[in-house]
């Protein structure tokens, strides 16, 4: 594996370089042309073996990349374990949403649209295409901000305002388990115990614990703004015809 461009650490990576700009655009183009051509022209079997096509691509890639870091040797329990918002969802999806299911993707929908758009438009990530670790971060993210706008369109799974808060709660018993799980093995996942050692948007939100608080506070204004299109669309729908 040494001397490979796929396995050797770069730091080609840009913020809104060439290779954000064309991940970003190919992402945006992917959600909205695969759902409304599954919408559109797919019957149901086709369009569940869509879905579950992406959980398979999701679960693969955080397999593949703990087993190269793991084979390179430098996997770290403290560090590289899938325990941030959107590892954890791509590990559990396939148990909550093999089947389509409300009740799971209410709640998923929030997590992951409000975490992969900060994750992608500013992207803690300095290695370069074709690296593992960026293909990893890309596939992730934009995998899983498909696979939800993509469930929301095809199988009409519309969270409501209610759904916003039992996001959020449930978002406190993750925090609460991540938060003893640091304790524990002394790591710091989600930075929930202190910041990054690099500079970091935390780094204006106060000490600790306030800029937790405070990042829970902007959490769940972002719940809501990711709420709008489906607010607008159930008003539009709502609406009477008028002659």
């Amino acid at each position: 594996m040494e001397g490979s461009p796929f396995f050797v650490y770069n730091k080609d990576f840009m913020l809104f370089g060439t290779q954000h700009i064309v991940v970003l655009l190919l992402t945006i183009f992917s959600c909205i042309v695969l759902p409304i051509f599954a919408k559109k022209h797919l019957n149901y079997k086709q369009q569940l073996w869509i879905s579950r096509s992406i959980i398979v691509t999701l679960v693969a890639c955080i397999i593949a990349y703990l087993s190269i870091l793991i084979g390179l040797g430098k996997f770290n329990y403290k560090t590289d374990l899938p325990l941030d918002i959107c590892n954890i969802s791509s590990i559990l999806i396939p148990f909550l949403m093999w089947k389509p299911s409300f009740k799971a993707h209410e709640i998923l929908y929030f997590w992951v649209l409000v975490g992969t758009t900060q994750a992608m438009l500013t992207p803690h990530l300095y290695n370069g295409f074709p690296n593992f670790i960026f293909l990893k971060y890309w596939i992730t993210h934009a995998g899983l901000t498909l696979f939800i706008i993509y469930n929301t369109v095809v199988f009409d799974l519309k969270p409501n305002l209610k759904s916003i808060w039992k996001s959020f709660a449930v978002l406190q018993g993750y925090i609460l388990f991540i938060l003893a799980f640091n304790y524990i093995v002394g790591s710091n996942y989600v930075y929930v115990l202190h910041k990054p050692p690099t500079s970091s948007p935390l780094d204006y939100l106060g000490p600790w614990p306030w800029y937790v608080i405070a990042c829970e506070l902007i959490g769940l204004l972002l719940f809501f703004v990711v709420f709008i299109p489906l607010w607008v669309t159930s008003r539009k729908n709502r609406s009477p015809i008028t002659t």
